[in-house]
């Protein structure tokens, strides 16, 4: 789905009745007025915020400005898009904000603690060994709880020399720990598992500065799942000759355009993998990188889908049941031998284990309820719960 909110709030608003105050407005928060109204413009990140002057509780993002005036979002976009104030010329804002800030990204990243595999619980509870990530272990960074952020990336162009960089943008920190509660102690709706620092871009992991050695690039929603992948094929691609690539989750194509334009440029050679997660998401992912890595390259995509949910999924079922291809009818015969040998069986600690395997297989690719039932009805101790 379409994230809005990285939308420029001040030229949607441009295009919908909206004038700019240019003497009350800064780089960083362009001022807007209508008949009725004064808003100021301001970022968080990649994602646009307003407030209203009046010293209301009018403030948010565009949703927040539709549900508050009960307009429709999806004409404002369509305004937009459709560029029907041809004769407006909108001032350049946020560009030496985001330079100055940009600046203060790239240090705190750098000032982060190399990678110490002897802390590597993050990748460890994901099933991702130290082997697949040595490559790679220059392209992050750790802070001093055993956290790791994952810079993100985006195309800038310096417009005195033309020439086009891709720098660290912000980075990504995904906690160990998630935190269930917000700063004043209340309950989340959900547990927070990332925190992100500076702009959102692409996060890349890439063992090569060579772009011309590169023959393969890799799209996934998280990093976790390229990484992943790269483990399930560690003896069909070199980690020196492919690129990972994650959208972080948030797929917004016209935000990555350039960047990718501009990776595609520099990896004319390289052929494209994805490996979206195995969702409506997912397979809206795929279908928006195959069509424009059609129109860019003229080239096909190869598309792995995953078994499970994700890529870390079946990472994690191939750990769990040793099988060398994981699909419905190989899971199948693993699970029956695990019910026949947990039938058979007397032992209490071998049983224990097969039920421990079966659970962890449940809460990665949940069972057929035949065969829970089927289990269920095998004698057991009372104390055991059921599938």
């Amino acid at each position: 789905m379409e994230d809005l909110t990285l939308l420029p709030l001040h030229e949607i608003l441009i295009h919908n009745g909206f004038m700019i105050n240019k003497d009350k407005s800064s780089k960083g928060n362009p001022v807007l007025h209508n008949e009725k109204e004064t808003l100021v413009i301001t970022k968080k990140g990649d994602h646009y915020l307003y407030f209203n002057t009046d010293g209301s509780n009018d403030r948010g993002n565009i949703i927040n400005f539709c549900k508050n005036r009960r307009v429709d979002v999806k004409t404002l976009i369509k305004n937009y898009q459709n560029g029907e104030v041809n004769n407006v010329q909108i001032p350049k804002y946020f560009d030496d904000f985001d330079r100055i800030n940009h600046r203060n990204i790239i240090k705190e990243f750098k000032n982060l603690n190399s990678y110490n595999p002897q802390k590597n619980q993050f990748f460890s509870n994901r099933g991702i060994y130290d082997s697949t990530i040595e490559a790679y272990s220059n392209s992050f960074k750790q802070d001093n709880y055993g956290n790791i952020c994952f810079a993100h990336y985006k195309l800038f162009e310096d417009e005195s020399t033309s020439k086009k960089i891709i720098p660290i943008c912000g980075y990504t920190k995904r906690l160990i720990y998630p935190l269930y509660k917000d700063q004043d102690g209340n309950l989340r709706n959900k547990p927070l598992k990332n925190i992100h620092y500076g702009s959102k871009g692409l996060e890349i992991l890439n063992a090569n500065n060579d772009f011309k050695k590169i023959k393969q690039i890799l799209f996934a929603e998280s990093i976790i799942d390229a990484l992943s992948f790269m483990q399930l094929y560690k003896d069909k691609y070199n980690s020196n000759e492919i690129m990972l690539i994650s959208t972080g989750g948030n797929f917004h194509i016209e935000g990555i355009k350039p960047t990718l334009d501009e990776i595609f440029n520099l990896c004319k050679e390289a052929r494209i993998i994805t490996c979206f997660d195995n969702d409506k998401e997912g397979l809206k992912f795929t279908q928006y990188i195959e069509k424009y890595a059609l129109e860019t390259t003229k080239k096909g995509i190869s598309i792995y889908k995953p078994f499970a949910k994700d890529v870390n999924d079946d990472l994690k079922l191939k750990q769990i049941t040793q099988l060398t291809t994981l699909n419905t009818q190989t899971l199948s015969n693993y699970l029956e031998n695990q019910l026949l040998n947990y039938q058979s069986s007397n032992e209490t600690t071998r049983r224990k284990n097969i039920l421990e395997k079966i659970r962890k297989i449940d809460a990665l690719k949940p069972l057929e309820q035949s065969y829970k039932d089927r289990f269920n009805q095998i004698y057991k101790h009372k104390a055991i719960k059921k599938l």
